[in-house]
């Protein structure tokens, strides 16, 4: 698994995925995998965030940009851990679906 720290808002990270994914890789199932669960988490947080109360004296336009890309980087962040498990269940339906079940590291 890469753990060279990334940024969330790379805009090459999701381009990056491509041609390993054609390759039919198992470590890019799992880049991809963790890309997508990392969607799901910064979806996730942003609704959590537009659910609270929020600071009316701090609140601004800045300071809405800045906690999205924060709460993108924090998703990115829990992706690339065990994260939430999605990545993980992702990555063992893709390769049921291919026809076996193989050995991933978790």
């Amino acid at each position: 698994m890469d753990v060279a720290p990334a940024l969330a808002i790379d805009p090459q990270r999701l381009g990056n995925l491509r041609m390993p994914a054609k390759a039919d890789d198992e470590k890019a199932l799992r880049k991809v995998a963790q890309e997508f669960e990392s969607l799901l988490i910064a979806q996730l947080m942003k609704s959590m965030r537009d659910a609270s109360f929020g600071d009316e004296l701090f609140e601004s336009n800045a300071t809405k940009a800045f906690t999205g890309m924060l709460d993108q980087q924090y998703a990115l962040e829990l992706s690339r851990r065990p994260g939430i498990g999605i990545a993980d269940l992702i990555v063992k339906q893709v390769q049921q679906a291919q026809g076996g079940v193989k050995k991933t590291p978790v």
